[in-house]
């Protein structure tokens, strides 16, 4: 007998500390998860059943070894394994993990919500998934199997989970396991290469895709109408998969091909049209240059997700009219608002060293937009609503040092921390950088 029961004790290999197993919380195609305690505290207990070979066993068992030795990347998202356990009088082994929050939902449970995360929430989930692949891709893995089952989101936090990381191993190494079809590389799918950082890069694009454009980038009217019930023409599920998302993947918002566009009720139409051109290119080369150059060349690295994600998200704004959440885009300033279909008046914006933020309500400037390393993420400015004044914004000094304000024919004045300044066309020094704000198509004042 090799499964686990409630009661049972499993003996931690290095700490050699006993936990008790608890409930069954879990079951995968390699094992099972149970709920376990140790000296009060709940813990989790991943148990695998034995392979239909022993060489695989041993493979398995090294590689979570070695997990364990090297220690979780510098990402708090990963439910990284402690330890090896054993169980007395039972073959086989498994390993003990920290229990993941109750907060947390699947990342499909998310996506099928009622009410989706607003813009800034589902910025906040893409950067932290981001910036957790990128630590693992820094300290040499990949992690092989990005799916639905593995991610998970706190949707008030933005804060993500990834679990099953007996999936990680060496960039490019020996493995198992190469992936859930849906959502593996194409040349992975073709057996013309192996899992590594670079496949997770076209994975993690394929999860943002989904995260801001909630449908699959390959799904569209090609693979519905390879669905059919003739004898002759049908395809398996697997056949059906290899044949659009490995060996004839086309994108869905392809401007060169238009043969696979989404079906005409799926959600991906409505979501594609609210986003700005900048960032849907980012998705446009992800799925075509991408897939046809797969590599760190043709592939976006987190580096320019990341940017692209902080752009989007300094590009928040409301309509003038309805005040609908919209996000600007520069070069179509004439779009019509989504919900009352009215053109907005040009927001106001904040320019400095080349980049801009929409100064609308939640917006904040940061030492990462003054490219001053020393204050990194620090909010430096908020902006907040006039509550006296429907449709006016406010921007709080959140620092801990005065801004400069420079108006035509007056002397300097000062904001201290704490004070607020009514937004509007001004020049501002801000943490030693030149600050502008001005209407967009405006030129910056002088």
């Amino acid at each position: 007998m090799t499964e686990l029961q409630t009661g049972d004790k499993v003996r931690m290999q290095a700490a050699l500390e006993e936990l008790v197993i608890g409930d069954r919380i879990g079951e995968g195609g390699q094992g099972t998860v149970y709920r376990a305690n140790l000296n009060g505290r709940s813990f989790a207990v991943k148990w695998y059943r034995p392979a239909r070979r022993p060489a695989d066993d041993a493979l398995i068992y090294a590689s979570l070894a070695k997990l364990v030795e090297s220690g979780r990347p510098p990402h708090p998202a990963f439910i990284w394994p402690i330890d090896m356990v054993k169980a007395e009088g039972r073959n086989g082994f498994g390993y003990v993990m920290p229990l993941m929050d109750r907060r947390f939902v699947s990342f499909a449970q998310m996506l099928s919500a009622s009410e989706p995360p607003d813009f800034r929430m589902l910025i906040r989930i893409g950067l932290n998934l981001v910036d957790s692949f990128a630590s693992l891709h820094t300290a040499g893995l990949c992690y092989r199997d990005i799916n639905f089952d593995n991610l998970w989101v706190d949707p008030a936090s933005g804060d993500v989970a990834i679990i099953d990381n007996d999936n990680v191993g060496t960039n490019g190494g020996k493995a198992l396991v190469k992936g859930t079809m849906r959502f593996m590389a194409p040349e992975v799918m073709r057996d013309e290469a192996l899992p590594s950082a670079t496949t997770d890069l076209y994975s993690l694009a394929l999860f943002l895709f989904y995260l801001f454009f909630f449908g699959h980038p390959l799904d569209g009217e090609l693979v519905e109408a390879s669905y059919s019930w003739d004898e002759g023409k049908r395809l398996t599920e697997e056949e059906l998969m290899l044949k659009h998302f490995g060996k004839e993947p086309v994108f869905v918002f392809d401007p060169d091909n238009p043969v696979n566009r989404p079906v005409s009720d799926s959600p991906m139409w409505i979501w594609w049209s609210l986003y700005p051109g900048f960032f849907k290119d980012m998705f446009v080369r992800s799925f075509t240059t991408g897939i046809t150059d797969p590599n760190l060349y043709g592939r976006l690295v987190e580096g320019v997700l990341r940017k692209g994600l902080y752009r989007l998200e300094d590009s928040i704004w409301e309509c003038s009219t309805c005040t609908a959440r919209m996000l600007y885009d520069p070069d179509d300033p004439g779009r019509a608002c989504w919900n009352c279909k009215t053109v907005p008046q040009p927001p106001l914006l904040l320019t400095v060293l080349g980049s801009s933020i929409v100064l609308a309500e939640g917006a904040v400037l940061t030492g990462r937009h003054l490219r001053a390393h020393d204050l990194g993420e620090k909010v430096l400015a908020q902006v907040e609503a006039d509550g006296s004044f429907p449709g006016r914004v406010l921007m709080r000094n959140k620092g801990d040092d005065p801004w400069t304000v420079f108006l035509p024919g007056e002397e300097p004045k000062m904001v201290q921390p704490k004070q607020r300044l009514l937004v509007r066309p001004v020049t501002l020094e801000i943490a030693r950088k030149r600050v502008t704000i001005h209407q967009a198509g405006q030129q910056p004042p002088g």
